[in-house]
This record gives structure tokens, sequence and C-alpha cells, in this order.
């Protein structure tokens, strides 16, 4: 049987799509390189740096999961069923109770965080050399857990409304502003400790700059969303119990890093920058093709489960899956090759040595191995959660979290910060097995091909050896070696994207074409931009 023309729509364009996400993300990381850029020149690897991080960590991490992903994983198949069965109006009455309900939520964590700080820091960090300083930023920061359910709720408008590239540009505009404040630190800040707060108040700023540009994008496609008295909203019920197990689902990367920074700290000082350095690395090709495949596939699966069409589903989270790997595969390759120049033209100066580099990138290599795997997870927890699979999200949170902790436990530090890294990745890789199984189990998706396997080894073969290459040649190059590092960072991603087309087209890999068409999307958004 054919696929009618509602599934089609649906379906046909969504590398398109997701290449308007990837486009924005692009941006945002990119500014956040150059916002990690200026603080590793402003502070290093050293105690201040360590104590800024920590206090960071729980702001960060709320803001990821609530306001960039589980709540607009929740909160689109209730919002699209209010809107297919009641219409705008219920729609509207559903994303006000969501919202008044967030920020309850919101306000009592803060107030619970700002009571037990002491305790938690120590617990979070308990080898910090300025604990101190680390408690005084994170009660600094607390102010903006309550910005987070505005951008979530106004970030899931934007997302139902196929307006991807306004969805994605509040954490731009907050690293702008961070890159902006840092630089005039450079030059007007004398001490550590002020650099670490002034860093903090730049953080809420802005925070508060990004309210108010997706709220002015929002005004255009939908009314602003304000709090109510009126919790029982039609879908508030489903909203309150998918937020609950996608959030169990999404936390579990974030609380394996939380883990490692508590080991982190009884390792010694520089061990939390070098772990959250190489985290943000390799972070960026899961959310640049994870985050925006998955992003787009949560949107699509929650239209097609209220229309009740499971088989275009299944084609369209198959197909997505299949171009997750084909792109992440290469890029996991490539980015452990090219760690060593990468870290060095963008971090090894002021503060940061050539001595925090090599730490640095012997923790990205191992976190490398778990790109392709955390850039499947997006999809799969969206698509389960759409199609109401909580069961399936709490089997996966627990077991990925007990490998870790097993491992983290077990460990003791022996390895250092590398077997800190290589705890996440085993765990990540528990996670994806229990959330591919589980799905499986109801959903139709295509068993994986022998000739897609093959296909997907010649490419990475083909990267593999090309960035190789290019980082031989790299090194006989005359003239400084921040020359030959940027001489292979640039020759390396070009060659390897061409390569993975190139392959790709000579294999007959179907991904290709999905790849062509994101990079298009991208190419479209910074020209927007």
């Amino acid at each position: 049987m054919s696929l009618t023309a509602t599934d089609r729509s649906v379906t046909r364009d969504s590398s398109s799509r997701a290449g308007s996400v990837t486009g924005a993300l692009l941006i945002s990381r990119l500014l956040g390189l150059g916002r990690d850029m200026v603080l590793n020149m402003l502070l290093g690897a050293g105690p201040t740096s360590d104590a800024l991080r920590a206090a960071l960590k729980i702001p960060s991490m709320f803001r990821d999961l609530v306001a960039e992903g589980s709540v607009s994983a929740a909160f689109l198949p209730s919002f699209e069923e209010q809107k297919v069965t009641g219409g705008l109006n219920a729609a509207l009455r559903f994303s006000r109770a969501a919202l008044t309900l967030l920020l309850l939520g919101s306000t009592l964590i803060a107030v619970l965080l700002w009571h037990f700080a002491p305790a938690w820091m120590q617990q979070l960090a308990p080898g910090l050399e300025k604990p101190q300083l680390a408690l005084q930023l994170f009660n600094g920061l607390l102010p903006f857990l309550l910005m987070v359910p505005f951008l979530a709720i106004l970030r899931g408008l934007l997302l139902a409304a196929d307006r991807n590239r306004s969805a994605m540009a509040a954490q731009a505009l907050q690293n702008a502003t961070l890159i902006g404040a840092g630089l005039w630190m450079v030059t007007e800040v004398q001490t550590p400790e002020l650099v670490a707060s002034g860093w903090t108040w730049a953080f809420l700023i802005g925070a508060a700059g990004s309210v108010g540009m997706l709220a002015i994008s929002c005004r255009t496609v939908h009314p602003i969303p304000l709090p109510t008295l009126g919790l029982r909203a039609a879908g508030t019920g489903r909203f309150c119990r998918d937020l609950i197990f996608q959030l169990l689902a999404s936390s579990v990367t974030y609380i394996n890093s939380l883990m490692a920074i508590h080991f982190a700290t009884l390792i010694g000082t520089g061990a939390v920058t070098y772990l959250d350095n190489a985290f943000r690395f390799h972070f960026l090709p899961v959310a640049l093709i994870g985050v925006a495949l998955g992003t787009i596939a949560g949107v699509d699966a929650a239209r097609l489960v209220a229309r009740k069409q499971s088989r275009a589903l299944a084609i369209r989270i198959g197909r997505n899956l299949r171009n997750a790997l084909f792109i992440s595969l290469p890029a996991a390759v490539g980015l452990a090759i090219l760690a060593d120049p990468l870290i060095r033209v963008l971090l090894q100066r002021g503060q940061f040595t050539a001595a925090n580099t090599t730490e640095t990138v012997a923790v990205l290599k191992i976190f490398c191995v778990s790109i392709p795997f955390a850039c499947l997870c997006p999809a799969l927890i969206r698509t389960s959660m759409a199609l109401g699979l909580r069961t399936l999200l709490m089997p996966a949170s627990v077991a990925a979290l007990l490998v870790n902790w097993t491992l983290l436990a077990s460990l003791e530090g022996r390895w250092g910060v590398p077997g800190l890294a290589a705890a996440s990745v085993i765990s990540t890789i528990t996670s994806w097995i229990i959330f591919e199984v589980g799905l499986r189990k109801h959903l139709a998706l295509p068993r994986p091909r022998f000739a897609a396997v093959l296909r997907n080894v010649c490419v990475v073969v083909a990267v593999a050896s090309v960035t190789g290459v290019v980082l031989q040649l790299s090194r006989s190059l005359p003239g400084p070696t921040w020359v030959a590092d940027l001489f292979s960072l640039i020759a390396g991603v070009s060659l390897g994207m061409g390569i993975t087309i190139v392959v790709g087209r000579a294999t007959g890999a179907p991904e290709v074409r999905a790849l062509q068409k994101l990079l298009r999307s991208v190419v479209r958004v910074f020209h927007r931009s």
C-alpha cells in the first residue's frame, strides 16, 4: 500500500527541516566554542575555573534538560493533540497551564537548592580548592532556573510551528553575551574571582535576553502564554506524566556528567576543566546531528501518532536513524583524529597550557566512541515518548546510571579522567541498546541490512585514511604550529565531508541525499543569519 499524501507531507522533507535546526545549532555551538575559548583564556585549568564550572553545572544541566530537550519532547505530543481535538484555544489553555506547572516546579527546585546549597556543593565537588567561591557562584546563578520554563514553552511553540531556526536561537544569544563580557574582562578585570563573578552575571543577562527574543519570535505564530490558575486544562495530565519519564530518560547523560564531576574533583586540580572541555567538544557533533534529527523526529512522531499513522512513523524513524548513523560515524572518527590540533587551536592560549591540551585530548578521544550511539538516542527517546512507551524510559535510564556509577566507583580514579570518560561511554551504549530493542518491539522499524553496514564501513575507513594523511602532511609544513593545526582542521573537515559524499554515492548509500539536503539547509540558515 502506498503512503497517503498526509504521510508524504510529514516524511518527505525531514532532512531539510533538520538542516535548519542544525544550522541554528551550529551557530550556537560555534559561539559556544568562542565562549569556551574566552573562558579558558581567562581562567585556564586552575582552581577558580574548577569552582566556576562546578557552579555552572546544575543551571546548565537544568537548561539543557528542560528548555532544550525534555519539555519540548513532552510538550509537543499534548500540544498537537489539543490542537487537533480542541483547536487553537484548547492548545493555548494547555500551553498556559504547562508554563505555570513548570514555573511552580522550577521555583521549588530553586528554593531547595538554595537551602541545601552547602551540602549539595560538597556532594557534587568535594575536592575543590575553592569551595566557598563555588558556593557563592552557585547561589548567584539560581535565579536562572526561573527563566527556564519560559525558554522551554516558547521554544516548544516555535518548534510546533516549524520555526526551527527561531527556536534554536536562544542559546546563541546567551553565548554571544558571554563572549562579549569575557573579552571585556580580559583587559578590565584583574583577579580570577572577579572574572568568575562577572561570568555568572553575563550568564544571567544573556538568559534574560534569550527569553525576550523567543517571545518576540513567538508572537508571530502563537499567542504568548502567560501563567494561569487554570492548571487542570486538558492535556496537562499527559504532559506531566510524559515530562517525568522524559526527564528520567534524558537526564542519563547529565547525571553521568555530575557523577564524573564528583569523582574528577577527587583526582586533582584541573580534572573538572579537562572533563568539561572534552564533554563539550564531543557533544558538538551529537547536537548538530543527533539532537537536530531527533528534534524533527519528535515533532513528526507527535503528529503521526496523533493521526494514528504508524506505518508512516516507522518509515520516518527508520530513515532518521539511518541518516544519523551514516553522518555520525565519520564525524566521530574525524573528531578523534583531529582532536590534537582542534584543542591546540581553540583553547591553548592564556592560562590554558600545552599540558592542559594533552590531558583534554586524551579524554576527548575516549568520548568520541560514544558519539554514534548518542546521536541515535534522541530520535529513539522522542519516538518512545510520542508512542507513550513510558515503561521503556525507566529501565533504560536506571540501567545506564547503574552501569556508570558501578564503573566509577570500582575504578576509584585509577585511570584518571580518561577512565571517567570511558564509564560514561559504556553507560551511553547501554542506554542505546535498551531503547533500540524496546522500541522495535512496538514499532516495525526496518531491520539493518548488510549492504548498509558495508557502506558505512567503507565511508568510515575512507574518512579515517584521508584525515590521517592530512594530519601527517600538516606536520611537515614550515612555520608556526598553529598554521599547521589550522590547515589540518580546515582540510580535514572539508575533505572528510567530501569523501563521505563521494564514497556514499559510489556505494549507493541513499543517506547521501539526506546529508546533502542537510548541508544545503545549513548554508541557507547561515546566509539568512
